[in-house]
Protein backbone atom coordinates (compact mmCIF):
# COMPACT_ATOMS: atom_id res chain seq x y z
CA UNK A 1 0.00 0.00 0.00
CA UNK A 2 3.04 2.72 0.85
CA UNK A 3 4.84 1.36 -2.30
CA UNK A 4 1.68 2.59 -4.43
CA UNK A 5 1.41 5.99 -2.78
CA UNK A 6 5.17 6.16 -2.96
CA UNK A 7 4.99 5.66 -7.15
CA UNK A 8 2.01 7.47 -7.48
CA UNK A 9 4.06 10.84 -5.75
CA UNK A 10 7.70 9.93 -7.77
CA UNK A 11 7.16 11.90 -10.48
CA UNK A 12 6.82 14.83 -8.67
CA UNK A 13 9.25 14.37 -6.49
CA UNK A 14 12.34 14.33 -9.14
CA UNK A 15 11.90 17.64 -10.74
CA UNK A 16 11.51 19.20 -7.77
CA UNK A 17 14.68 17.34 -6.33
CA UNK A 18 16.53 18.73 -9.46
CA UNK A 19 14.89 21.99 -9.04
CA UNK A 20 16.32 22.21 -5.65
CA UNK A 21 20.13 20.41 -6.79
CA UNK A 22 19.65 23.61 -9.43
CA UNK A 23 18.86 26.54 -6.61
CA UNK A 24 21.74 25.43 -4.46
CA UNK A 25 24.38 25.23 -6.95
CA UNK A 26 23.65 28.47 -8.19
CA UNK A 27 23.62 30.12 -4.28
CA UNK A 28 27.47 28.00 -3.99
CA UNK A 29 28.41 29.75 -6.91
CA UNK A 30 26.76 33.32 -6.31
CA UNK A 31 28.36 33.28 -2.67
CA UNK A 32 32.08 32.16 -4.14
CA UNK A 33 31.87 35.40 -6.66
CA UNK A 34 31.21 37.21 -3.95
CA UNK A 35 33.82 36.11 -1.61
CA UNK A 36 36.38 36.66 -4.55
CA UNK A 37 35.31 39.84 -5.57
CA UNK A 38 34.51 41.07 -2.24
CA UNK A 39 37.78 41.99 -0.36
CA UNK A 40 37.00 45.03 1.77
CA UNK A 41 36.79 43.18 4.89
CA UNK A 42 40.20 41.64 4.33
CA UNK A 43 41.53 44.35 3.49
CA UNK A 44 39.89 45.96 7.06
CA UNK A 45 41.66 43.41 9.16
CA UNK A 46 44.84 43.56 7.65
CA UNK A 47 44.47 47.63 8.28
CA UNK A 48 43.47 46.91 11.55
CA UNK A 49 46.38 44.69 12.43
CA UNK A 50 49.13 46.94 10.72
CA UNK A 51 47.78 50.08 13.06
CA UNK A 52 48.20 47.41 16.33
CA UNK A 53 51.96 46.53 15.18
CA UNK A 54 52.44 50.10 14.59
CA UNK A 55 51.05 51.28 18.04
CA UNK A 56 53.18 48.49 19.73
CA UNK A 57 56.31 49.49 17.49
CA UNK A 58 55.69 53.36 18.60
CA UNK A 59 55.27 52.57 22.33
CA UNK A 60 58.47 50.34 21.81
CA UNK A 61 60.17 53.51 20.85
CA UNK A 62 58.69 55.56 23.27
CA UNK A 63 59.99 53.65 25.57
CA UNK A 64 63.44 53.19 24.56
CA UNK A 65 63.73 56.87 24.09
CA UNK A 66 62.89 57.28 27.65
CA UNK A 67 65.78 55.15 28.82
CA UNK A 68 68.14 56.31 26.46
CA UNK A 69 67.64 60.02 27.38
CA UNK A 70 67.77 59.16 30.96
CA UNK A 71 71.05 57.89 30.43
CA UNK A 72 72.36 60.79 28.64
CA UNK A 73 71.07 62.93 31.22
CA UNK A 74 73.24 60.66 33.66
CA UNK A 75 75.94 60.70 31.91
CA UNK A 76 76.02 64.25 30.85
CA UNK A 77 75.67 65.11 34.87
CA UNK A 78 78.82 62.46 35.51
CA UNK A 79 81.20 64.35 33.00
CA UNK A 80 79.79 67.74 34.30
CA UNK A 81 80.67 66.46 38.00
CA UNK A 82 84.60 65.25 36.91
CA UNK A 83 84.80 68.53 35.13
CA UNK A 84 84.09 70.36 37.74
CA UNK A 85 86.18 68.76 40.09
CA UNK A 86 89.47 68.90 37.06
CA UNK A 87 88.86 72.58 37.02
CA UNK A 88 88.59 72.90 40.73
CA UNK A 89 92.09 70.19 40.89
CA UNK A 90 93.67 72.71 38.28
CA UNK A 91 93.09 76.03 39.31
CA UNK A 92 92.98 75.98 43.51
CA UNK A 93 95.88 73.72 44.57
Amino acid sequence: MAVSGLRRFMPTFIPLAFELIRHFKRDLSHNGKIRNTDKTSEKIATMEHLLVRLEKKIQNNRETYEKIASKILIWLAINSLLLVGILVKLFFF
